[in-house]
């Protein structure tokens, strides 16, 4: 079960255009970003994102916001052990809601073994969560709460590896065969991508006061009342916004992380003309100019409306 830990997720004929290869096709994508204790995959609206490159940056995945959806962050654990794991979106917490330091002692979510499990917004308490939606900039959370910071529109997921035991320590001076390697070694993957029941709910260790994210949530109500902005075309910046409630209950454990994470994976989310400044082709966007330049010959088609 999914943990929240905090100690002190016909062309009839082919045309050759004369437009560059880039302006042409699609960037090269794929929906898994994969680390060595734990896989990402995001979400939006249910549906898998592609995560693009951009052209020199290959040390994160961009991913295309829309105004007024939601998202979500699916983390599945490799291992054969329980594997902590951080996530901060905009430089926030997603737990306890404040500023991160990506350091082993803040709150994080506790997989289990070869456990996938969604991560859907900010943790308010034990029972529920605030919806990641997408929001412009000015009406994320990070700056109505007045954290806004230099990581907005950046999220990071860092899995730390649990300090081991007294238990281990025997286990391995006894040469216990039955003792599971770090890894991705242990028991067989069965490719079927297994959820924690109910669609994926943590266990806590240590909650910490969550009453501080729900008192700020009290001056931030929804921001899913964007329907009529979604499809807005200005020069804004993307941000996570504080969503819908969602009942998502967890549970509380013991987990003492490793002073260091193993992976740090880090994902950066821009609406569509953002990622096309950054050489990022969603082939999403439709140029119209080019379109009407081009003068092309078709058939009719039955209308729409």
């Amino acid at each position: 079960m999914r943990t929240l830990l905090a100690v002190v997720a016909a062309g009839l004929v082919a045309m050759v255009s004369s437009q560059p290869a880039a302006a042409r096709a699609a960037s090269a994508f794929g929906y898994v970003a994969d680390g060595q204790l734990v896989d990402v995959q995001v979400r939006v609206d249910g549906q898998s994102a592609p995560l693009y490159f951009a052209p020199g940056r290959y040390d994160r995945r961009y991913f295309q916001a829309f105004r007024g959806r939601n998202y979500s962050l699916v983390v599945r654990n490799n291992t054969g052990r329980r594997v902590g794991v951080l996530i901060a979106v905009d430089g926030l917490n997603v737990v306890s809601g404040r500023r991160s330091n990506l350091s082993n002692d803040e709150a994080m979510y506790v997989l289990d073994p070869y456990e996938q499990s969604t991560i859907r917004g900010w943790r308010t308490s034990l029972d529920d969560v605030r919806r990641f939606v997408f929001v412009d900039e000015e009406r994320s959370y990070a700056e109505r709460t007045g954290q806004a910071n230099g990581d907005l529109g950046w999220i990071r997921v860092l899995s730390f590896r649990e300090q081991p035991t007294w238990r281990d320590n025997l286990s391995k001076l006894r040469g216990d065969e039955n003792e599971r390697p770090w890894g991705r070694e242990g028991l067989p993957y069965d490719g079927g991508g297994s959820r924690a029941p109910g669609g994926a709910s943590p266990e806590a260790k240590g909650a910490p006061n969550l009453g501080g994210a729900e008192d700020r949530a009290q001056r931030a109500p929804s921001d899913t009342r964007l329907e009529a902005e979604r499809f807005r075309d200005d020069d804004s910046n993307p941000g996570t916004g504080w969503g819908d409630r969602r009942n998502d209950p967890v549970r509380e454990t013991w987990f003492v992380a490793e002073n260091f994470a193993t992976d740090h994976m880090v994902l950066r989310y821009e609406y569509e003309s953002g990622l096309r400044a950054l050489g990022i082709n969603t082939g999403w966007g439709r140029n119209r100019l080019r379109e009407r330049e081009r003068g092309e010959l078709g058939f009719a088609q039955s209308p729409r409306w």
